[in-house]
């Protein structure tokens, strides 16, 4: 009897030996999946930004918001018209990690308007959900960009950030006589916060960090650093 409880046990210690190794395997395939996911949706919003971008308000064309519309067809969502502009609609989500609850629902939307057959408006926002902010349900960073600023806009800064001190997001906006370099720093975005697992992606400088810092030294040039850092505390991790 004894030696037939040994090789019992031996057995079900195999057996055990098997299972884990069996689990283990399963985990770091799914691990391997969700890492490749993860990337993909990182390039397809990459891409999406580069092509959106490309195109310049003002000059750009119907055809060219066509031919992004080809490329990106797989993350169209709408194409609406309204007093003569047709917007055109994208969004790249963080589908798969949300629902698998490893990271906070997120996503990277873009949008074109055409007016006159040219392109009139381009905009773009990545945001990622955060529970901490009752009246803001997300943390952002959100660009708009116009061929030229519409009537009840006609005051603004040819680049300018008319975010309110102390919100999770910051909203940049410019027009067509924004320099190259305050284009690009607009457009910015780090796509971290849309695989990001876990939480972070706490500040707004987490989206648009070139932005975020063209945004604090105009506040510091206002005299209006104090208020900042009382906002923003964690903002030395923020690079300068």
């Amino acid at each position: 009897m004894p030696i037939v409880a040994v090789s019992i046990c031996r057995g079900s210690l195999r057996t055990r030996r098997k299972l884990i190794t069996a689990l283990s395997i399963v985990a770091g395939a799914g691990a391997v999946v969700l890492s490749c996911y993860a990337l993909f949706i990182k390039a397809q919003a990459e891409s999406l930004l580069k092509d959106l971008t490309a195109l310049t308000v003002g000059n750009s064309t119907e055809s060219d918001v066509e031919q992004l519309t080809r490329e990106h067809s797989r993350y169209l969502v709408s194409r609406e018209s309204s007093d003569g502009i047709a917007t055109t609609t994208f969004t790249v989500k963080n589908r798969w990690l949300s629902a698998l609850r490893l990271e906070p629902p997120a996503l990277f939307g873009a949008a074109v308007s055409v007016k006159s057959g040219h392109v009139y408006h381009i905009s773009a926002w990545l945001m990622r959900s955060m529970d901490i902010y009752p009246t803001f349900g997300a943390s952002a960073g959100m660009v708009d960009e116009y061929a030229e600023y519409p009537q009840y806009l006609s005051h603004s800064q040819h680049y300018e950030f008319p975010t309110p001190v102390g919100k999770p997001y910051v909203r940049v906006r410019l027009d067509s006589y924004a320099s190259p370099i305050q284009r690009r720093h607009a457009f910015n975005f780090s796509f971290s916060c849309l695989i990001k697992p876990g939480g972070g992606c706490n500040l707004p400088c987490d989206y648009l960090p070139l932005a975020w810092q063209d945004w604090r030294a105009d506040l510091r040039e206002g005299g209006f650093s104090n208020m900042f850092n009382q906002y923003y505390p964690k903002s030395s991790r923020c690079k300068e």
